[in-house]
């Protein structure tokens, strides 16, 4: 049996890829697709507006069927289901990749 060095995702990462998924493959072409997209767009605005500190926690505690639609949301707007972390690169490290110290960071990026 092969061994892989790579971590296993993050619980945001995999519903992000899962977003990604969705949207390239065709099932979900435009925002009204989404179940209950009017709700869920408002929801993305004010998570967009808000602090990072206030948007990270309530991404960690919203259940799963609903940060998944609201990644594939972001992805169809902003073409990319990581726009709630722009302007928080160590909650993006944190949240997404899984690196909890700035020497991980690092240790990533350089091997990159």
């Amino acid at each position: 049996m092969l061994t892989t060095a790579a971590q296993p995702l993050t619980r945001l990462a995999a519903l992000a890829v899962r977003a990604r998924s969705i949207v390239d493959s065709g099932l979900c072409t435009r925002a009204s697709a989404v179940p209950d997209w009017l709700a869920r767009l408002d929801e993305l605005e004010h998570l967009s507006a808000a602090a990072a500190a206030d948007r990270r926690a309530t991404l960690a505690i919203l259940d799963d069927q609903a940060l998944l639609d609201l990644l594939v949301l972001s992805y169809l707007r902003h073409g990319t289901p990581y726009a709630l972390w722009s302007d928080t690169l160590a909650g993006f490290a944190e949240d997404v990749l899984g690196i909890t110290t700035w020497a991980q960071l690092h240790t990533r990026m350089d091997a990159t």
